[in-house]
């Protein structure tokens, strides 16, 4: 289901954005997306403990959550928030409660989506749900925020 939300002042925010360096620029949307997406990521960590899928270990699964951003074009940055495969408290975590030497954590998806162990327990999506107004919202301001604090640098 699509769903539009309108916000104002991006189109300045855009042009702005772009009279900075390159590297610069980057550090301040990155910086921005990390600061505005903080209530979505706590709430999601928050679910993700709360889980209790048979078999799967909700603090583990809570510590495995990450967020970081990947530079898809010049003008273009994604945002990911999920399961980060090589966290090193999740697998002590897991590796204490299993017993074991496991490298990687790869059962978000079970537990967000169900198994044959357990149904599904969705923590990622309601998380997004709940805060994705508030995030689109808050973006604008922040990054406006960043970006003449880096203007101011130069």
């Amino acid at each position: 289901m699509a769903e539009t939300i309108k916000l104002e002042g991006l189109r300045e925010l855009d042009m702005r954005l772009a009279s900075l360096d390159k590297k610069v620029g980057f550090k301040v949307l990155r910086s921005s997306l990390m600061e505005a997406s903080k209530p979505m990521f706590l709430l999601a960590k928050q679910n993700a403990n709360a889980t209790g899928v048979r078999g799967f270990d909700a603090g583990a699964t809570a510590a495995a959550m990450g967020r970081w951003t990947k530079k898809i074009t010049e003008r273009r940055t994604v945002l990911f928030l999920g399961p980060k495969n090589k966290q090193k408290k999740a697998l002590n975590l897991w590796n204490q409660k299993h017993g074991g030497n496991t490298k990687r954590l790869q059962h978000f998806h079970l537990v967000e989506f169900g198994s044959i162990k357990g149904p599904a327990q969705p923590f990622l999506r309601p998380a997004f749900d709940t805060t994705k107004l508030t995030v689109a919202r808050s973006f604008g301001k922040i990054l406006g925020r960043q970006i003449d604090k880096a203007a101011g640098r130069r």
